[in-house]
């Protein structure tokens, strides 16, 4: 059976979303199709080298003209497999066709729903007042096309699938992200904790940098791309906090492993995958008491789950710093049940069942 991966990403940076649709390729032995890819991705990211690519070689237009310009591209397409897998609501748009398919969703888009007044409120007069009935048009158009083409959907977490399920009336059925859990071993407790986030205003990271302001004997390092937007935060931190900016999956592993452990602090966050990767490494989580983090951490067993405020934080991880390896046998044996091999079966169990295959 010939499946197809359909989604509207330039496959030439490896990120968490590109990084999940290769290990779904890998899974079902599935072509990603996607508006582009870089050679030099296996560079970055090897398990790209075991995947097939069918890149469209397109280039969209930045917002707000781009989400038009992705849909029309994918229902405009042409393309011949037997099953198809989307994960965007641009790609979804090839649903037109009345073909066998399943929808991964990673999210309802969160401008349109969940964050949708906080979006708003975010942007200057002018650009609300153009916003608002554009985005309320699209958010129209969106739930009616889910209900009327859309047959299966996949959520990434369960509170995604709440989310789903609030969006669109539709019931989802759950498939974690998977993480390669050879890749990642404890090599000792450092002298820092650890943060790997873009740096936006989704994360909070201004809450972890107040946490360790009120804990000068302590280091944080923060990994990930910084946002324009949120350039100001680094020189305003205090001197035990460290932006790294984007890193290597080499020296990513290698901060995993020696870290004394990870803290995290996204708004309502989908899934979280860092705080599995961490956990994987037998290293302790310290995060926000809500959205996928409550699925994967587990409070006083594998870290602490914290009210999102700056002294929940510093006294969390206090307490946690006292003995960082008390959590690394139970951190580990909840990071197995997220392993690649498992949703391997998972995935191929849940496409054979839609197919009859």
């Amino acid at each position: 059976m010939r499946i197809a991966i359909l989604s509207c990403l330039d496959f030439t940076i490896p990120g968490g979303a590109e990084r999940f649709f290769i290990d779904m390729a890998m899974a079902l032995d599935a072509t990603i199709v996607c508006l582009s890819y870089a050679p030099s991705l296996g560079d970055c990211y090897p398990l790209a080298q075991h995947v097939k690519f069918h890149p469209l070689n397109i280039s969209l237009p930045d917002e707000p003209l781009k989400q038009l310009s992705g849909m029309r591209l994918f229902r405009s397409l042409t393309l011949d497999y037997d099953f198809f897998i989307v994960t965007d609501d641009m790609a979804l748009r090839f649903l037109t066709r009345d073909v066998p398919h399943c929808y991964v969703m990673l999210t309802p888009r969160r401008a349109l729903y969940d964050m949708y007044y906080q979006t708003i409120a975010d942007l200057p007069m002018i650009r609300r007042l153009i916003y608002v009935p554009i985005l309320t048009l699209f958010r129209f158009l969106d739930r009616r096309f889910v209900r009327k083409h859309v047959t299966h959907i996949a959520a990434i977490s369960h509170n995604v699938r709440n989310r789903i399920r609030k969006t669109y009336q539709k019931e989802a059925y759950v498939l974690y992200p998977p993480i390669h859990l050879e890749n990642y071993q404890n090599m000792g407790y450092g002298d820092y904790w650890l943060s790997v986030s873009r740096v936006d205003k989704w994360k909070r990271i201004e809450l972890q940098i107040e946490a360790f302001r009120e804990m000068p004997d302590k280091k944080l390092k923060i990994a990930g791309r910084i946002y324009p937007a949120f350039e100001y935060l680094v020189p305003s931190a205090p001197s035990n906090v460290e932006f790294l900016g984007a890193v290597s999956d080499h020296e990513l592993i290698h901060l995993y492993g020696s870290c004394r452990g990870f803290l995290t602090t996204a708004i309502d966050e989908d899934y979280g995958l860092t705080p599995l990767e961490a956990m994987a490494c037998g290293k302790p989580v310290v995060a926000a008491k809500e959205g996928g983090y409550l699925e994967t951490v587990i409070d006083k067993h594998t870290g602490i789950l914290v009210s999102p405020d700056p002294r929940s934080i510093s006294e969390a991880i206090i307490q946690v710093d006292k003995n960082p390896e008390f959590f690394a046998e139970a951190s580990r044996a909840q990071a197995e049940l997220f392993d690649y091999k498992l949703f391997k079966e998972q995935i191929s169990t849940y496409v054979h069942t839609l197919t009859g295959a």
